[in-house]
């Protein structure tokens, strides 16, 4: 988590759950809640991570902060298309 959050990401990558799962060697289904066969909702395994992961995120993203390399380029180019 901490390695993507600095942006530190594995090729073809993105600063997500999806990545994050990979990285940490877990199925992606885990992060997420799930609905049982009577309609009761529970936890996923990880999803304690999921909520840290994004809260951190989310903070980095509001102090302007960019996370993954590619959101850097496409601001870039947004200014340069403005320019």
């Amino acid at each position: 988590m901490d390695r993507l959050l600095r942006g530190d990401l594995p090729p073809g990558g993105h600063c997500d759950l999806k990545t994050l799962a990979a990285e940490a060697g877990v199925t992606r289904t885990g992060f997420y809640p799930k609905k049982d066969g009577d309609g009761t909702v529970r936890e996923g395994p990880y999803r304690h991570l999921a909520r840290e992961f994004d809260r951190r995120l989310k903070i980095l993203r509001e102090s302007r902060t960019v996370v993954d390399p590619r959101d850097a380029q496409i601001e870039r180019l947004k200014a340069e298309n403005t320019d």
